[in-house]
Protein backbone atom coordinates (compact mmCIF):
# COMPACT_ATOMS: atom_id res chain seq x y z
CA UNK A 1 0.00 0.00 0.00
CA UNK A 2 1.28 3.35 -0.98
CA UNK A 3 0.08 4.67 2.56
CA UNK A 4 2.28 2.22 4.14
CA UNK A 5 5.54 3.31 1.96
CA UNK A 6 5.06 7.01 2.65
CA UNK A 7 5.03 6.35 6.28
CA UNK A 8 7.93 3.51 6.49
CA UNK A 9 10.23 6.45 3.84
CA UNK A 10 9.24 9.38 6.43
CA UNK A 11 9.82 7.43 9.75
CA UNK A 12 13.75 7.84 8.13
CA UNK A 13 14.73 10.92 8.32
CA UNK A 14 16.25 12.93 10.58
CA UNK A 15 14.78 14.02 13.41
CA UNK A 16 11.09 13.53 12.36
CA UNK A 17 8.55 12.97 15.39
CA UNK A 18 5.15 12.65 13.55
CA UNK A 19 3.49 12.75 10.53
CA UNK A 20 0.00 15.37 10.40
CA UNK A 21 -2.23 14.54 7.73
CA UNK A 22 -6.04 16.20 6.79
CA UNK A 23 -8.78 15.05 5.30
CA UNK A 24 -12.62 16.23 4.80
CA UNK A 25 -14.77 15.39 7.41
CA UNK A 26 -17.07 13.96 5.70
CA UNK A 27 -14.85 11.24 3.93
CA UNK A 28 -15.35 8.32 6.52
CA UNK A 29 -13.32 6.13 4.68
CA UNK A 30 -10.06 8.53 5.12
CA UNK A 31 -10.96 8.35 8.74
CA UNK A 32 -10.74 4.49 8.40
CA UNK A 33 -8.10 4.44 6.22
CA UNK A 34 -5.81 6.84 8.93
CA UNK A 35 -7.29 4.63 11.93
CA UNK A 36 -6.22 1.53 10.86
CA UNK A 37 -2.52 3.11 10.20
CA UNK A 38 -2.11 4.51 13.70
CA UNK A 39 -3.14 7.93 13.34
CA UNK A 40 -5.00 9.44 16.07
CA UNK A 41 -7.90 12.00 15.98
CA UNK A 42 -7.03 14.62 18.68
CA UNK A 43 -10.53 16.60 17.11
CA UNK A 44 -7.42 18.43 15.57
CA UNK A 45 -8.13 21.25 12.36
CA UNK A 46 -6.42 22.11 9.54
CA UNK A 47 -9.03 25.17 8.18
CA UNK A 48 -12.15 23.15 6.89
CA UNK A 49 -10.18 19.69 7.18
CA UNK A 50 -9.84 17.45 10.26
CA UNK A 51 -6.15 16.68 11.13
CA UNK A 52 -4.85 13.54 12.59
CA UNK A 53 -1.39 12.75 14.28
CA UNK A 54 0.77 9.55 13.97
CA UNK A 55 4.24 9.76 15.90
CA UNK A 56 7.08 8.02 14.45
CA UNK A 57 10.25 6.98 15.66
CA UNK A 58 9.30 6.88 19.44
Amino acid sequence: MATKLMISEMAKLPNAKRIVVGYHPENGGAHQLYASLGFIDHGDTFGKEMAVIKNINE
